[in-house]
């Protein structure tokens, strides 16, 4: 409950920094592609965002997104077997993260700016063998605050960030596994249309 109470605090904070010097635009949409470095649990991850600009004058922009992020954790499975103690495989624990997110874009000369955002959502997590077969599955809630720079390519933009994931433990095959909150860089690039 005090995760979802700071991450609304956040988003109260960051909508309420430029809006009033903001005008009505046209919505503007955009795609983005990226990829990071999770620092726990040590692994790399992919993500997509629909995005729309609502809000936006010389100096902000505002915006909303839906982002799916992706990665892949290992993991040794154990099975009891009758009468030989048991055996192991390994595998996969998939963790697919879908988030509705607010931006607050401060723009400075060059064609370059500074961003911040946060948002929240649900994390999917499955557990499956080598093979794609599922075991188990679980949901939780998970939550973000992200920041970084912006640079213009003329229709392309690219951008290099930091993330930090909040996230809430989950359960697989009886066990509850314990999660660690993350802090992510990144690297994307989005296209507007």
């Amino acid at each position: 409950m005090m995760k979802i109470k700071r991450l609304i605090l956040i988003l109260a904070t960051l909508f309420g920094a430029g809006l009033a010097s903001g005008q009505d635009t046209a919505w503007r949409g955009e795609i983005m592609l990226g990829g990071g470095y999770l620092e726990d649990p040590g692994k790399a991850y992919g993500f997509l965002q629909a995005r729309g600009s609502f809000y936006e004058d010389d100096a902000f922009r505002h915006s909303l997104f839906l982002e799916y992020l992706g990665h892949v954790d290992d993991a040794v499975l154990e099975f009891p077997a009758f009468g030989k103690g048991g055996f192991f495989e390994d595998g996969d624990i998939t963790f697919s993260n879908i988030t509705v997110n607010y931006e607050l874009e401060a723009k400075l000369d060059f064609g370059v700016s500074l961003y911040a955002g946060a948002g929240a959502g649900l994390e999917l997590i499955s557990l499956d063998d080598r093979f794609s077969f599922s075991f188990d599955s679980d949901s939780n809630f998970v939550s973000q605050i992200f920041a970084g720079v912006r640079m213009n390519f003329g229709p392309v933009w690219g951008q290099l960030g930091l993330r930090y994931l909040f996230r809430e433990d989950f359960s697989l095959l009886g066990d509850q596994f314990k999660t660690n909150d993350s802090v992510a860089y990144e690297l994307s690039v989005s296209f507007e249309f």
